[in-house]
């Protein structure tokens, strides 16, 4: 899990390796955070384990991790309640594993 702030609003994400997009929520707070009058013209669907597809509403925000500071692509879909941190968001960090420990650290 990832403590962070998507426009500066505190959530907790599971990190996902397995969903290549930048970061997934629930469709509750992506449409309280105003995302829904900003979206993309690009289309994304969210495949699942078991092969179904949600389109996604996408637009961008802004996530802070400690000091750093990125933008990345926001997901959502009212038929998913998760919170994901995927690879998109990922790649803009350098991710440490402490396997004794069981903890992930992400720096810029």
């Amino acid at each position: 899990m990832i403590r962070l702030e998507l426009e500066g609003v505190p959530i907790e994400c599971l990190v996902d390796t397995g969903f290549s997009g930048g970061l997934l929520i629930p469709f509750s707070l992506f449409e309280s955070l105003g995302l829904l009058t900003r979206l993309s013209p690009h289309s994304y669907n969210a495949v699942m384990p078991d092969s179904r597809k949600f389109p996604l509403y996408t637009s961008g925000g802004e996530v802070s991790l400690g000091e750093a500071k990125t933008s990345t692509e926001v997901h959502s879909s009212p038929a998913l309640d998760r919170k994901l941190f995927g690879r998109a968001l990922l790649r803009a960090f350098v991710a440490r594993l402490d396997g004794r420990k069981e903890e992930l650290s992400l720096s810029m």
